[in-house]
């Protein structure tokens, strides 16, 4: 029980970092088939409805990379006229999908955010 609660208490720091970073206004954290592990987004949202799309987007990329002989994208971008979607995986077993403003420094926000999916890849 103590490792599930330490694990509910890592998912809800990483979310925190992702959230504090300039430009994010949600996130949330989905394994590779979907499941939602942790959010932090708009209540008007449907969280799980977006984890099950994010893992799709993130997997249609990987195996579209694959068909081309290409290496799998560290990154997803889905372009909007008021902001973002930015899904990068973290590591074998999970992904983070964030929900970015018009503002936001796309490059430097990614690598930020490598720094989070790197530690979430870890555990």
């Amino acid at each position: 029980m103590s490792d599930r609660i330490s694990i509910k208490k890592q998912i809800a720091t990483y979310l925190e970092e992702c959230v504090a970073l300039d430009g994010v206004s949600g996130c949330m954290i989905v394994s590779r088939t979907g499941a939602l592990m942790g959010e932090k987004i708009d209540q008007g949202v449907s969280a799980l409805s977006f984890a099950a799309m994010s893992a799709t987007i993130l997997g249609s990329a990987e195996a579209a990379a694959g068909l081309m002989h290409f290496s799998r994208p560290a990154s997803v971008f889905v372009e909007l006229d008021d902001g973002g979607i930015i899904i990068l995986g973290a590591g074998k077993a999970a992904l983070i999908a964030v929900i970015i403003n018009k503002s936001a420094d796309i490059q430097s926000l990614k690598r930020d955010l490598a720094v989070i999916t790197n530690k979430i890849g870890e555990k």
